[in-house]
């Protein structure tokens, strides 16, 4: 065998390219065999190799016949090939990553963001959404339940496709996160849900437009409730 820096030097590899290495698999023998590109960056891919701060990996599970697997992205009733990702408003999510480890603190930071989900092998099949919310699975407590809420979306879910879960920055946004609450009816008590991820100040104002003071109770940093000593309709200004 000629030695390596006889050989030419490729400006440009592509996908199908291959290299040489050694299988060190069980049984293997450490014998040399070629590996494409693209198999190397699926195998990055499926076991979440490459840490981003803000994003992982899973791989999409339709048949839980035999239990759900770790590092899987599926619904609730298994199945869901083909379908829209415009209509996939609940996943399950588990709390392990392909690489074994628990991610569930991680994962817990997507409550109330906008994040994208999107196929790793074609990103023009994705959904974007917004997380209403993250709570353990009841029936698999190594899952998570994750509610959505469709921004938009192409394309349809595929089989055995690895998903980028991704939080999405909007680069139209600008500032502080803010968040405006109507109050049609009157009410002595408001339950404002806003998903800004932080506890907002407030101002309220009632339909004449005159600032009304209540007593606040931050029930997380996604949820507040409003009280009032006597009923009003209005608006409350959440930055």
């Amino acid at each position: 065998m000629a030695r390596i820096s006889t050989y030419g030097v490729d400006a440009k590899p592509e996908l199908l390219d291959k290299l040489l290495g050694t299988d060190t698999a069980a049984g293997a023998n450490l014998r040399t065999k070629n590996y494409s590109l693209q198999e190397i960056v699926d195998l990055f891919n499926q076991t979440n190799s490459l840490g981003v701060a803000d994003q992982t990996i899973f791989k999409f599970q339709s048949d839980i016949t035999e239990g759900r697997e770790p590092g899987t992205i599926s619904l609730i009733a298994g199945g869901g090939i083909g379908d829209q990702f415009a209509v996939t408003t609940t996943v399950l999510i588990s709390k392990t990553a392909a690489g074994g480890i628990n991610i569930a603190d991680f994962l817990a930071l997507f409550n109330g963001k906008d994040i994208i989900i999107a196929d790793t092998k074609n990103i023009n099949n994705f959904g974007r959404y917004k997380v209403s919310s993250i709570a353990d699975f009841a029936a698999d407590a190594k899952f998570l339940e994750v509610t959505l809420a469709v921004t938009a979306s192409n394309g349809v879910l595929a089989l055995d496709a690895h998903y980028i879960f991704s939080e999405f920055q909007n680069p139209s946004s600008s500032g502080d996160a803010s968040f405006t609450f109507s109050q049609p009816t009157p009410a002595t008590v408001w339950t404002i849900q806003h998903n800004m991820g932080k506890f907002p100040s407030i101002t309220v104002i009632d339909s004449a437009n005159s600032v009304v003071i209540g007593h606040y109770e931050y029930i997380d940093n996604n949820n507040v409730t409003l009280n009032f000593s006597a009923a009003f309709a209005g608006k409350a200004y959440l930055n």
